[in-house]
């Protein structure tokens, strides 16, 4: 636009008017092509790969299709047999599991050590360094080198347990300990993101209110809640939204290869369910209406997120 504008100026003669000569209109819709040339990829992308899959769920979730045969319309009885279906509210419940204990300590952790890295303190470059390797990994490599650390015969937590004398706990199989295991490793592999995230926010903070805070006295811990953290809020909102979506999404990756969905369904969120129902039942067209519910359950988490910030920042 800054282009454009200099090129208008430079073509236009005192006492002609504001009119851009040719090669000033040739120069707009340069970039104007420039602009579509550069969009269109981006665009066709997310048609092809997220607006047609969504409609063609939607429509599968108002049929019985088992792969085989042509799908048959049955109205809303999916979303009748959703409502009714019982393994569908327990798995809706390890997913709200799953977006409790995940989302809340990434968001603190995240937030501590991109204060740590952003204040430049002995041991940051190492740090730094630590912080990327997640990044680095796709969720399924990650997930099998963590199977591999809770293995309770041969993996590096089990040997520090016998080191201690304490007998190995096989985390995975544990109806209790499970859940909290995959957790802890989305958590791990989460960090990466919000940290960045919390530093390109951070930059953003004046370094005025903190000389200020220093002359009244103000210390470490209080220049941190009672400034910095404020001065982030709207990059948590935005953190908080992004990690609901990762935790529901990344625990069917995740449960699928560490645990399969058990013991017992302990670690089944709605998505592992509708994968299930899909490939495992060939319930094609319930398990798209579960989807669609958990689409909406998303939507309306973002939407009130939404509602909260903007009354947060009047």
């Amino acid at each position: 636009m800054t282009d454009t504008r200099a090129t208008q100026r430079i073509v236009t003669r005192p006492g002609a008017g504001n009119t851009p000569r040719p090669a000033g209109r040739r120069a707009h819709r340069f970039d104007v092509v420039a602009a579509w040339g550069m969009l269109t990829p981006a665009v066709v992308m997310f048609l092809t790969f997220v607006i047609v899959p969504a409609l063609v769920g939607i429509g599968l979730s108002f049929t019985e299709w088992d792969f085989f045969r042509p799908p048959v319309f049955v109205g809303f009885d999916n979303y009748t047999r959703l409502v009714s279906d019982p393994d569908v509210w327990q798995a809706l419940g390890v997913t709200i599991q799953y977006v409790v204990l995940g989302v809340i300590p990434t968001v603190l952790i995240g937030f501590m050590m991109a204060v740590l890295i952003n204040a430049n303190m002995p041991g940051v470059p190492v740090l730094r360094v630590l912080y990327f390797v997640p990044v680095v990994l796709s969720v399924a490599v990650s997930a099998v080198l963590w199977s591999f650390m809770y293995d309770p015969r041969q993996g590096p937590i089990a040997a520090l347990f016998r080191v201690v004398d304490v007998p190995p706990v096989d985390f995975l199989n544990s109806e209790v300990l499970a859940l909290p295991s995959l957790v802890l490793m989305m958590i791990w592999l989460a960090l990466p993101i919000v940290i960045i995230f919390y530093l390109a926010g951070l930059q953003r903070v004046p370094e005025d209110i903190y000389s200020a805070a220093a002359l009244d006295g103000a210390g470490t811990w209080r220049m941190l809640w009672s400034m910095t953290w404020p001065n982030v809020m709207p990059t948590t909102l935005v953190v908080v939204v992004l990690q609901i979506i990762n935790f529901v999404a990344n625990s069917l990756d995740v449960a699928l290869i560490m645990t399969g969905g058990g013991p017992l369904g302990a670690t089944r969120s709605l998505s592992l369910y509708a994968y299930e129902q899909a490939f495992m039942s060939q319930n094609v067209g319930y398990a798209s209406a579960l989807s669609i519910f958990q689409l909406l359950l998303i939507v309306g988490i973002i939407a009130l997120g939404r509602v909260l910030g903007s009354r947060s920042f009047r």
